[in-house]
C-alpha cells in the first residue's frame, strides 16, 4: 500500500535542497511545469549545484528520500554530457511516483529553460537569480525548421523500400519496425513542423498535447497493425499523408497549421 504522497515527497526533496548551501536553484518541472499533471505523473526535478558537489548533493537527496521511505530501486543515467540523472523509487510510493533527478554543474549553461520546450518550471530554490524564463530565438528557430524540410523529403523517399522489401519477405517483426522508424516517425516530424515547429524534435511523445485531436487519432490507427496485408494497407495510407505534409510546407512552411495546440 503506498503510504507517500506527491505532496510529501516534493516538500522532502525541497527541504533537502533548501538546506543544502551548495545548491544555487532548484525547480519542478515536467507535467508540473505545464497543465497536464495527473495521478499517474513523476516528479521531474532539475537542481544546478556547486560543480564540485555533485555527488554531495546526490547524497544528501538519497538521505533525505531514505528518511521518507526506503529507496527500493535507483538507476543511473550515464553518456549525458552537461548533467548528472538519476531516477528513484521508493518503497512505500507509487510505482509511478518516480523521482527523475537531473544536476547541473554551476558552469554548465544548461538549464532547460526554454518556455516553448520545457513549460514554466515551479521554482523551489533560487539563491542566484537564475531561474528566468528563456524563450527561443523564433526567427533562428523557424530558419532552422525550414532547413529540416528538404532533408526530410529526401530521407523518406529514400527509405521506404525498406519496410516493402521486409514484409515482401514475410519478415514481420522487421517490417514493422522499419515502418515504425522509417514510415511514422518521419510523417509526425512532418505533421510536427505544420502543427508545432518548435516542438519538432518531441517525436512520438507528448502528440497528444501538441497535434489536434483529429492529428493523434490518425496517426494511432496507423501505429496498430495487426498483420502484413494490414501493414501494407497502412504503410500506403501513411506515405500519402507523408506527402500530403510535405507540399503543404513547402507552400506554406513551418508552423501553417499552428492551432495553439502546443501547451506552452
Amino acid at each position: 500500500m503506498s503510504t507517500v504522497d506527491r505532496s510529501s515527497l516534493v516538500a522532502t526533496l525541497r527541504g533537502a535542497l533548501e538546506a543544502h548551501a551548495d545548491v544555487d536553484a532548484a525547480w519542478e518541472g515536467g507535467s508540473a511545469a505545464f497543465s497536464y499533471r495527473d495521478e499517474l505523473s513523476d516528479v521531474d526535478a532539475v537542481i544546478v549545484v556547486a560543480d564540485d558537489a555533485v555527488e554531495a548533493v546526490f547524497a544528501a537527496v538519497e538521505a533525505a528520500l531514505n528518511a521518507l521511505s526506503p529507496i527500493a530501486l535507483r538507476h543511473d543515467v550515464t553518456g549525458t554530457p552537461g548533467f548528472t540523472q538519476r531516477f528513484y523509487r521508493l518503497r512505500d510510493a507509487s510505482e509511478f511516483l518516480v523521482v527523475d533527478l537531473v544536476l547541473i554543474r554551476r558552469s554548465d549553461p544548461l538549464l532547460f529553460r526554454d518556455v516553448e520546450l520545457h513549460g514554466r518550471g515551479q521554482t523551489w530554490v533560487d539563491r542566484k537569480g537564475l531561474l528566468q524564463p528563456s524563450y527561443l530565438d523564433a526567427a533562428a528557430d523557424l530558419e532552422q525548421a525550414r532547413a529540416r524540410i528538404p532533408v526530410l523529403r529526401t530521407a523518406f523517399d529514400m527509405f521506404q523500400h525498406i519496410p516493402t522489401k521486409e514484409r515482401l519477405r514475410g519478415r514481420a517483426v522487421e517490417a514493422l519496425q522499419f515502418y515504425q522508424g522509417m514510415t511514422l516517425r518521419p510523417l509526425v516530424e512532418a505533421l510536427r513542423l505544420l502543427h508545432c515547429p518548435q516542438r519538432r524534435i518531441f517525436g512520438l511523445r507528448y502528440l497528444a498535447r501538441d497535434l489536434p485531436a483529429e492529428v493523434v487519432a490518425r496517426i494511432e490507427q496507423l501505429m496498430f497493425v495487426a498483420d502484413l496485408p494490414d501493414l501494407e494497407r497502412k504503410h500506403e495510407q501513411a506515405q500519402q499523408w507523408f506527402w500530403e505534409t510535405m507540399a503543404r510546407l513547402e507552400r506554406d512552411g513551418p508552423g501553417a497549421a499552428d492551432d495553439g495546440s502546443a501547451q506552452n
